[in-house]
């Protein structure tokens, strides 16, 4: 394109010089022209001037010696005019040949003078002078012809040479008038050409920007000439690299963006400056869940709002962390409902756009801390148990020996009707105190699972006509109703059966006994074969439990009933979870409760590898 620029100013400025010089050059040979015209034209007067001169003085001639005659003076003055007016004509630049002509015509105006002068003279003779003046006459008559012959020629060529040089004058006058109406046309059009050939790729080129303005980055420039060309590649380029760029930024976003809303920690993004300073421009939905509130709802408060009763330290963290230190610390926070909950804080400064924020991290560690005490209630349940199965082993002996001794005395001793009631009364609350022991000695120490093949269906069927014929055959029998609802389909798994017997032996005694009035009793089984778990469940239509009780019915020595350890739950917790399995305890939403239980199942293999 820079070339064909070049070339066409070139071309341009050639013919606009080439036009200027020709337009000087024929006005030059105009005025030129037109310069020799007029001074042929000056000449012809002066030579018409030159005949008058000639006439006048041929009147003055012919009016010699009549009234009409003129003086000497005059007719002399006349004759020396004409001399004058031949001597004008060699003052101009002649050929040789006109200049041949005016010195004959000089000369014949000098003869002309001499016979004038004759004329003038002889006054004696009159014959002469008659002579003299014919010849005088008649050499004027003749000059007066040669200088009319002379006018005549040079004025017919004069005029051909007028009317040659008017014609030239009116064709460089079209000449002239077709180039300055046809330079401006041709600069126009060339303009015209010129500006299409830069504003149509011009054109697509900013067509093309705007497309990638409005976001259209898969657009392409078409194929365009000369460097335009080269504009329209580089910006294909260009939009094909923004555009991978852009798809890689938005690739990054929602890897970024998805950590950001499925982590599993609160995540908030803080301002710390101006009037928005410590209000919450950004958390992702964890924040949202474990506070209870939205996520809009976030983006309405301030990182305040969230602190427990007993955070007051928000305003130096906050000064900390803009200092640019990173800080990890334990809080409590609030949840919508008012609830406190224990969290871990990890937090640290962020800049984006020249802009200070705070990015931290929020972790509930609510089942830490709940994992930390059990831990420590285990540890101390373990020293417990550890000094309550050595007391119980000092005890037992003990109990023994006086349960013996009171056997024999009740045995051998003639005693009234109502001391032989107190004494079978102390060997029952001997009898009591010896399972209280067993359970407890259980309880701290409980024996290992002896595995083998088992099937769940059939342990928990023994254990339920057990349960049910105990029910039928103690004094306040009631009305049981039993439903079974075994799921045949569930595989054999490696399991104690005696402590899967037990287990099931404690929670069908605990449903029987809470209906009083009698009810109904519901087994159930079912194996969900994605997780490879057993599911157990035991219904009641009892009393139930209270919410607040169920969250604490399998701590040790916690009973809801009169006479009993609050080890029975406790036990059966704790072989569960010798079988890896989990146990909990619902209320039902009519009436009684539901004791659930999941067992995975267990292969031979991993049985010898436990």
């Amino acid at each position: 394109m820079k070339r064909k620029i070049i070339i066409t100013l070139g071309i341009a400025s050639l013919l606009f010089i080439g036009a200027g010089i020709y337009i000087v050059v024929s006005i030059e040979n105009t005025t030129s022209e037109l310069d020799n015209l007029i001074k042929l034209h000056q000449v012809e007067i002066l030579r018409e001037h030159l005949l008058i001169r000639i006439k006048r003085v041929q009147s003055d001639l012919n009016l010699k010696g009549t009234r009409y005659a003129r003086g000497i003076d005059t007719i002399v003055k006349d004759v020396m005019n004409m001399g004058d007016a031949v001597q004008i004509c060699f003052a101009c630049h002649h050929s040789e040949d006109v200049t041949e002509r005016l010195v004959e015509l000089k000369d014949h105006v000098g003869q002309y003078k001499n016979g004038l002068s004759r004329v003038l003279t002889v006054r004696a003779n009159a014959s002469r002078l008659d002579r003299e003046e014919d010849e005088a006459f008649r050499i004027g008559e003749e000059l007066i012809g040669k200088v009319n012959t002379m006018i005549a020629l040079t004025q017919k060529k004069l005029t051909e040479r007028t009317e040659h040089a008017l014609r030239e004058i009116s064709r460089t006058k079209i000449i002239l008038f077709i180039l300055v109406v046809s330079g401006p046309l041709l600069a126009g059009g060339a303009g015209i050409l010129f500006i299409r050939g830069v504003t149509k790729p011009v054109s697509a080129l900013l067509n093309a920007t705007r497309k990638l303005k409005g976001g259209d980055l898969g657009y392409r420039v078409g194929p365009l000439k000369d460097e335009f060309g080269e504009v329209a590649d580089s910006f294909n380029e260009m939009a094909g690299s923004l555009k991978e760029q852009m798809f890689k930024m938005e690739e990054s976003e929602k890897r970024y963006r998805a950590l950001f809303e499925r982590a599993g920690d609160g995540i908030f993004m803080i301002d710390t400056e101006g009037e928005g300073r410590f209000r919450i421009v950004a958390a992702n939905h964890a924040a949202a869940e474990m506070h209870g509130h939205t996520v809009e709802e976030l983006l309405t408060m301030q990182v305040a709002d969230l602190d427990g009763p007993e955070e007051q330290e928000t305003h130096s963290l906050f000064d900390r962390i803009i200092k640019g230190d990173w800080i990890n610390a334990g809080a409590t926070h609030r949840r919508k409902d008012g609830s406190v909950f224990p969290v871990e804080i990890s937090a640290g400064p962020l800049e984006l756009s020249n802009h200070r924020y705070v990015l931290a991290f929020a972790r509930d560690i609510t089942e830490r801390k709940l994992a930390e005490e059990a831990l420590q209630r285990a540890e101390q349940l373990k020293v417990a148990g550890d000094l309550a199965a050595g007391l119980t082993h000092e005890l037992k002996n003990s109990l023994a020996g006086i349960k013996v001794s009171v056997e024999v005395l009740l045995d051998e001793l003639a005693l009234s009707e109502d001391d032989r009631t107190v004494l079978k009364n102390m060997i029952q609350e001997i009898r009591r105190i010896e399972l209280l022991m067993k359970d407890l000695l259980n309880f701290a120490r409980p024996s290992k699972p002896q595995l083998t093949f088992v099937n769940i269906n059939t342990v928990l069927d023994t254990a339920m006509t057990f349960s049910l014929k105990n029910v039928s055959s103690s004094d306040n029998a009631r009305p049981i109703t039993a439903v079974k609802n075994l799921d045949q389909r569930l595989p054999r798994t490696m399991a104690d059966p005696m402590q899967l017997q037990q287990v099931f032996m404690n929670l069908l005694l605990n449903a029987v006994e809470s209906m009083s009035e009698g009810g109904s009793l519901t087994v159930k089984t079912a194996y969900e074969k994605a997780a490879d778990l057993i599911h157990i469940s035991i219904s009641d239509t009892g009393k139930g439990i209270e919410e607040e009780l169920a969250q604490k019915i399998f701590e040790p020595f916690f009973t809801t009933k009169p006479k009993g350890t609050g080890l029975g739950l406790s036990i059966t917790k704790r072989l569960i979870e010798q079988h890896n399995g989990k146990i909990r305890i619902t209320k039902n939403f009519h009436s009684g409760a539901t004791f659930e239980i999941a067992l995975p199942v267990k292969h031979f293999e991993e049985a010898d590898v436990a």
